[in-house]
């Protein structure tokens, strides 16, 4: 938020800190830390509710503005995100591998979903009581790298938004029992049988 920000800058300048930055990744960098205040800023951002040592899912954790501020989004995102996030911290807090979540609000991409270990893109589905509700078609595996991939799409998978943690919370599991040793999720994802990722 403004305030946030602006609390940074005021808390960077009692610091002597000017520098700071925002990366495509929705994340906040502080530069020019002397070694020795490292701690004190820490503590400083953390104070603000910023965490400077996340967990997995929410260093990995992105979603676009979503429903809330976009004409073109058909299902809420940031606040999923994050109850998703504290769900899965409180259900999986030992889970320690790289996983990168996006969450879409439309088809256009601007949490980059398809390149995501586990990416959401929003759609209206239709739950067992035959309402339509919120949802997301899954794409699993994506990744950006020396060989880049789009994420793996299963035929006819969607997610109910109310049971994205019980999805990614099973995905997850089967990684963790299935990988082979220095295995990344995304390339777990690309190769792993259907069943493991439905």
């Amino acid at each position: 938020s403004g305030e946030i920000l602006e609390a940074i800058a005021a808390k960077g300048a009692e610091l002597g800190l000017d520098r700071f930055r925002l990366t495509p990744y929705q994340k906040f960098l502080v530069l020019d830390v002397e070694e020795q205040d490292v701690e004190t800023v820490v503590a400083t951002l953390e104070e603000l509710g910023l965490q400077v040592r996340p967990s997995e899912f929410l260093r990995g954790s992105m979603a676009c503005t979503g429903i809330e501020y976009c004409k073109l989004a058909i299902v809420e995102t940031k606040a999923r995100t994050t109850e998703l996030v504290a769900e899965l911290e409180n259900r999986l807090p030992d889970f320690d591998h790289p996983l990168q979540i996006n969450v879409n609000g439309c088809p256009n991409s601007c949490a980059r979903f398809q390149v995501a270990d586990i990416g959401f893109k929003g759609s209206l589905v239709t739950n067992d009581a035959g309402e339509t509700v919120e949802g997301f078609q899954v794409h699993l595996g994506g990744v950006l790298a020396a060989d880049p991939k789009t994420g793996r799409k299963l035929r006819g998978h969607k997610v109910l938004a109310d049971e994205m943690p019980d999805y990614v919370e099973r995905v997850t599991n089967a990684f963790e029992a299935d990988h082979t040793e220095g295995e990344t999720f995304s390339d777990w994802a690309q190769r792993a049988d259907e069943e493991l990722l439905r």
